[in-house]
C-alpha cells in the first residue's frame, strides 16, 4: 500500500470510528481550527495546472467521505465541523464541511437524495467557532427552513429544518449562508448536493438506462485559493475572489476514464465568483452538448449547444455523447474565455493589481480547464464484455410536461436596479444591505404573480441574481452583450439555459433580465426571503435585499 492509499484509509478509519462511537467528533475533526486555517496568508499559490499527477474525480455513492450518497428517510443530522481531508496531494486540508452519519459511515458534504412530496427533516449542529446555516437553495420553502442569515445557528447551537419537498426533480444544493461570511464558509467547502426526483425523471432515466454513480454524475466545479501547504486561503471584504486551483467534486484539475457511449453530468458552479463557459473540446472542436434541464429541472426537450455560461450557483443538466471520440481520445472540459465586463468605475473598490491576492490564478475570463475525460480501449473491451451498454443510446424528444411560459399581460412589473454607489459599494435599488439590513424592502402579496425587470447599469459587472423561496422564469432579456444575443433561439432573446425554470440568472452589464415569478405558495404570515448577488463577495458586502410576502 503506498502512503497516500495508507493516509487516506487512515483518514476513512478515523472518520468511521467517530460514526460509530456516535461522537461525531474524532481524531480528524477540530472545532476551532476553521478559522485559521481560512486566514493564512495570501502569496504561495500553484499554478491551474501543477506538475503532479492528475487526480481521479470523486464519484457519489454509497462510502465515505465528500459527496458519499444519502438517502433519508427520517430525521437525519448533520454537524458544520472542521476538518482535515486529503484533497490535494501532500498534507491534509482543513475544509468546514457538513457531516452526517449514516449506518456506521460518516459523510461529508453528502450528496442527498429525496423525492418530490417527501418530508426532509435535518438537524444542524454548529460545531464552529461562529454562526452558520444550512440554505436550501432553489427549494420553495417558507421563512423558517430557508435558512438565510435571518436565523442563524450559533456556535454551539442547533436548528431543525422541516419541509416538504414541492419542487420538480432536479439538481439543487444546500450551503451555507450567514450574513457577510457566506464566501469565507463556503470558500472552506460549506456546500452540498441535493437530488429531487419524481416521476417524469424516474421515466426519463429509465430511458435513458444510465445508471447514477456510473453515468450518470454530478460535476461540483469549484476554484479555490490554495497556498504551498494546501491550506485554503480566503481575505474578508475581498471583491470577486477567484482561486488558482479548480476543482471538479472535490478532485483537483481531475481526469476521468469514460466509455464510448452517452453521459449524463448534473454541472453545477459552487465557486464564488468566477462565472465559467464550459464546453467539452476533442482536438480543439466542441462535442455537441445537449442541454435537458436548468436550475428547477427538466426543459420540455433537449437543446443542442456547443458551450454555455454557468454562474455561481446555475446548474445546467447535459448529455454528452463520447461515441464519436476514437479509442484512446481525450476530451477536454475547458471554461472557454469571454469578455469579462468588469465595467465598475475606477473609484470603485478595486486594487489596482486585481490579482495580487491570487497568485497564479486565471484571470476571469480567461479560458480556463477544469477536467479531462480519457476514452481507452481497454475501457472499451472491458465495458463490452461486461455487457454495458455502450452503443448509442435514444434521447426522446419529449423529456417532461414543462409548461410554456407565462403570459405576463397584466401582471404587476417591479423594477430591480443593479448598481455600484459612489463609495464602490454594491446596490440593489439603490439600497446596500449593510445599511437597510432585515426591514424588507418591499412586501408581496401571497398568491400574486409580478414581473420583475432586472436592470444592470453598464457601469457595472456580470451579476448572478438569486432569488430564495421561488423559482422563476426567464421570459425576455434586451439590451444584452453580443455573445449572449447569439444565442437566442426564441423570441425575446431567451438562449437555452432560459427556457426552463431557475432561481438564479445571470445578468450582464447594460442588460435588462425580464423574470415571471408566481409568489402562490401554502404558507401564512409574513415570510421574509433573501434577493441577492450569488457572487459571495458581492453578497457579503451588502449587495443583498430582503422582501417579504404577506396575507
Amino acid at each position: 500500500m503506498t502512503a497516500p492509499d495508507q493516509r487516506r484509509r487512515s483518514l476513512v478509519l478515523a472518520i468511521a470510528a467517530a460514526c460509530a462511537g456516535g461522537a461525531g467528533l474524532g481524531l480528524w475533526w477540530r472545532r476551532d481550527a476553521g478559522r485559521a486555517a481560512a486566514t493564512a496568508a495570501p502569496g504561495h499559490g500553484h499554478a491551474s495546472t501543477g506538475a503532479t499527477a492528475p487526480a481521479t474525480m470523486r464519484i457519489p455513492g454509497e462510502r465515505t467521505g465528500l459527496l458519499a450518497d444519502l438517502r433519508p428517510s427520517g430525521p437525519a443530522r448533520l454537524q458544520a465541523v472542521a476538518a482535515e481531508v486529503e484533497v490535494f496531494p501532500g498534507k491534509p486540508t482543513t475544509l468546514w464541511v457538513y457531516q452526517g452519519c449514516e449506518g456506521g459511515r460518516s459523510c461529508l458534504n453528502p450528496t442527498l437524495h429525496v423525492a418530490r412530496g417527501d418530508t426532509l427533516d435535518i438537524t444542524l449542529h454548529n460545531a464552529l467557532a461562529e454562526d452558520t446555516t444550512i440554505h436550501w437553495h432553489g427549494l420553495q420553502v417558507d421563512e423558517a427552513n430557508d435558512g438565510s442569515g435571518l436565523h442563524p445557528v450559533p456556535a454551539n447551537g442547533e436548528r431543525r429544518y422541516r419541509f416538504e419537498v414541492r419542487n420538480r426533480a432536479g439538481l439543487y444544493w444546500y450551503h451555507a449562508h450567514p450574513h457577510h461570511r457566506t464566501g469565507r464558509q463556503l470558500q472552506m467547502g460549506l456546500a452540498g448536493l441535493l437530488l429531487v426526483e419524481d416521476d417524469e425523471e424516474r421515466a426519463l432515466r429509465e430511458q435513458l438506462g444510465l445508471r447514477w454513480g456510473e453515468r450518470d454524475l454530478p460535476l461540483m466545479l469549484a476554484d479555490k485559493q490554495v497556498d504551498a501547504h494546501n491550506a485554503i486561503v480566503y481575505r474578508d471584504e475581498a471583491d470577486d475572489w477567484i482561486g488558482n486551483r479548480v476543482l471538479a467534486n472535490w478532485s483537483p484539475e481531475p481526469t476521468m476514464t469514460v466509455v464510448p457511449g452517452l453521459y449524463r453530468f448534473r454541472m453545477i458552479n459552487v465557486a464564488n465568483a468566477r462565472v465559467l463557459r464550459p464546453a467539452f473540446l476533442h482536438e480543439g472542436a466542441p462535442l455537441p452538448v445537449r442541454l435537458i434541464g436548468t436550475d428547477g429541472g427538466l426543459l420540455d426537450q433537449p437543446r443542442i449547444v456547443d458551450d454555455l455560461f454557468l454562474a455561481p450557483a446555475q446548474r445546467a443538466d447535459v448529455l454528452v455523447d463520447f461515441g464519436a471520440v476514437p479509442a484512446g481520445g481525450r476530451v477536454l472540459l475547458r471554461s472557454l474565455d469571454y469578455v469579462a465586463m468588469e465595467n465598475e468605475d475606477e473609484s470603485g473598490p478595486l486594487a489596482p493589481d486585481l490579482m495580487a491576492d491570487h497568485p497564479g490564478a486565471v484571470p476571469m475570463g480567461d479560458a480556463l480547464d477544469l477536467m479531462a475525460f480519457h476514452v481507452e480501449s481497454a475501457q472499451i473491451e472491458s465495458a463490452q464484455a461486461e455487457g454495458i451498454a455502450v452503443p448509442p443510446v435514444h434521447v426522446p424528444d419529449t423529456l417532461s410536461s414543462l409548461p410554456p411560459p407565462p403570459d405576463t399581460a397584466g401582471w404587476r412589473a417591479r423594477e430591480i436596479r443593479l448598481s455600484m454607489g459612489a463609495d464602490g459599494e454594491w446596490l440593489i435599488n439603490g439600497l446596500n444591505f449593510r445599511s437597510h439590513g432585515h426591514h424588507p424592502a418591499f412586501e408581496v402579496k401571497r398568491g400574486s404573480r409580478e414581473v420583475w425587470d432586472i436592470r444592470n447599469n453598464m457601469t457595472s459587472m456580470p451579476h448572478p441574481i438569486h432569488i430564495h423561496g421561488v423559482q422563476f422564469r426567464v421570459v425576455s432579456r434586451s439590451i444584452s452583450p453580443p455573445d449572449i444575443r447569439a444565442r437566442q433561439v426564441v423570441d425575446g432573446g431567451l438562449g437555452p439555459q432560459d427556457l426552463g425554470f431557475n432561481d438564479t440568472v445571470l445578468v450582464w452589464p447594460g442588460e435588462i433580465v425580464r423574470v415571471a415569478i408566481d409568489f402562490s405558495q401554502p404558507f401564512s404570515g409574513a415570510q421574509r426571503y433573501m434577493l441577492h448577488c450569488h457572487n459571495l463577495e458581492h453578497e457579503d458586502m451588502g449587495m443583498m435585499l430582503t422582501f417579504a410576502v404577506v396575507d
